[in-house]
């Protein structure tokens, strides 16, 4: 019994010896900085459009009333020219409260700060369409 203790811990020594020994790379690498030719340039900023950005808005939250071809029957939104001529009576009404005149959108909640926001840098980015 002793001898298969004895046994036993001189196993768990060779083991534990084995697993912790650092291992000493075979070969040397020599780490070499990247050339520096020219300065990285800034990434360039993220445009809102009108196709991937205010169109879908105006689908979710102006519609029916803004879209002639739902049904609606009040100025038209429904494609870029004619949201690019009105964007800044769109900004102010969206930006109202509920409960004052002209507010929009009309009987629905008020629009988010985001959502408001993707209109007004929309128009500060230039109204780019796609």
């Amino acid at each position: 019994m002793k001898k298969s203790i004895i046994a036993l811990i001189v196993l768990i020594i060779v083991v534990f010896a084995a697993c912790t020994k650092k291992a000493i790379p075979s070969k040397t690498v020599a780490i070499v900085p990247a050339p520096v030719d020219k300065p990285m340039a800034p990434p360039k900023p993220v445009l809102v459009a009108y196709t991937t950005s205010i169109q879908p808005l105006i689908e979710a939250k102006c519609s029916p009333c803004h879209l002639p071809a739902r049904g609606g029957n009040k100025a038209d939104f429904s494609n870029y020219t004619a949201s690019k001529e009105r964007i800044q009576d769109m900004i102010a009404r969206i930006q109202l409260n509920p409960a004052d005149r002209g507010f929009m959108p009309f009987k629905h909640d008020k629009l988010s700060d985001s959502e408001i926001a993707l209109f007004k840098k929309w128009q500060s980015d230039g109204l780019v369409e796609n």
